[in-house]
């Protein structure tokens, strides 16, 4: 039996009844994309995997659907993937037919139709036909959400732009700064004021959520997490308070449940009132995503379901966020890396591979 074939039935062994060996809390910098969010995973439900030092992708039951060729691989978004031939970056089809010729020193994701794309070391944004649409002008440049990408111009000033290039601001639009957060969703965006308070601009750049609080992250299912003083709590999009502040720490929304640890070092999760649904019995927690939350136990990553029953048992290093029916897992033995998927029943849908 070949690797691949030994793979692909690997793949369907229960991950419970798997020996897994410890996994990387991240993929290294070569291993990713520049401007890959894990949020900008498309509904072609393919999964990059990398054998023997290239990528490929492989399906949902595991069965290789284009072969390995490549020498980085991003997620498939808006039906093209970029990958990497030689020196230089293209797109390709879930059929593995390039579409747009590798000619980019770096490309990122689609997302609005838009993807940014460097060339001779500047950044600018291309069309689903490669043509550039925006000219590389920017030292940085993020993917476009609500019609907004976030960008550092030449002058090393961090703005936000519209999908025809143009500097998006008005008299009252603040000063930007290096955020990590910086996207915008449900039509707001945080900012951090020069006190180094947080507060929210909509898509003109006027702050309509002033920025009067400690912390804060951005906008999920309606609400965002805040912070007053040493206690996180969330509000709306108008600022009214619906969950007081009472927390250490607090996550974002999703599936309608948020992470918060209360007032022990164990996190659990609350739903939109507030209410403690998910016992706090977790050293870490990240937002659900796609039915599953990522949970530390015992110095492990594993997942959670809504009902707070885990979906495979803690034996991860890192466990990223679930997207499509999938979450990816990276195996660290050593100096290598191996990456692989798991689905929603705790089940390998790719064992991990270097």
């Amino acid at each position: 039996m070949n690797r691949k074939n030994a793979n692909m039935r690997s793949g369907r062994i229960l991950f419970a009844a798997a020996v897994v060996l410890p996994l990387l809390l991240t993929l290294s910098a070569c291993d990713m994309l520049p401007g890959v969010g894990d949020d900008e995973i498309s509904q072609t439900a393919l999964l990059p995997v990398r054998i023997d030092g290239e990528w490929g992708y492989v399906d949902s039951d595991g069965r290789i659907a284009i072969e390995p060729d490549f020498r980085d691989a991003d997620y498939f978004s808006e039906g093209v993937a970029a990958v990497r031939q030689s020196s230089r970056y293209g797109y390709i089809d879930a059929s593995g037919t390039s579409v747009i010729d590798p000619r980019f020193e770096y490309a990122g994701p689609f997302s609005e139709g838009l993807a940014a794309a460097r060339i001779d070391g500047r950044w600018g944004y291309i069309d689903k036909s490669g043509a550039v649409v925006i000219n590389p002008r920017f030292v940085h440049a993020g993917r476009f959400v609500d019609g907004r990408a976030f960008v550092r111009t030449v002058e090393y000033d961090y703005e936000y732009i519209d999908k025809s290039g143009n500097i998006v601001r008005t008299s009252d639009t603040p000063e930007f700064d290096s955020n990590e957060n910086a996207e915008f969703s449900e039509g707001l965006a945080l900012y951090e004021s020069r006190d180094g308070n947080y507060g929210f601009i909509d898509r003109s750049g006027n702050p309509v959520i002033p920025a009067r609080y400690v912390a804060a992250r951005g906008f999920t299912e309606g609400k965002a997490a805040i912070k007053i003083s040493d206690r996180w709590g969330f509000i709306d999009r108008a600022s009214v308070t619906v969950i007081t502040p009472q927390f250490i720490s607090a996550g974002s929304f999703g599936d309608g449940l948020a992470p918060v640890r209360q007032d022990a070092n164990t996190w659990g999760f609350v739903d939109d009132r507030g209410n403690l649904v998910i016992d706090p019995r977790f050293e870490d927690a990240r937002a659900f995503h796609d039915g599953a939350a990522a949970v530390l136990l015992n110095g492990k990553w594993g997942y959670v379901n809504t009902r707070g029953e885990m979906i495979t048992a803690p034996e991860f290093d890192e466990a990223a966020d679930f997207h499509n029916g999938s979450g990816r897992v990276t195996v660290f033995v050593g100096e290598r890396t191996k990456h692989g998927y798991v689905d929603r029943e705790g089940r390998y849908i790719w064992y991990p591979t270097d």
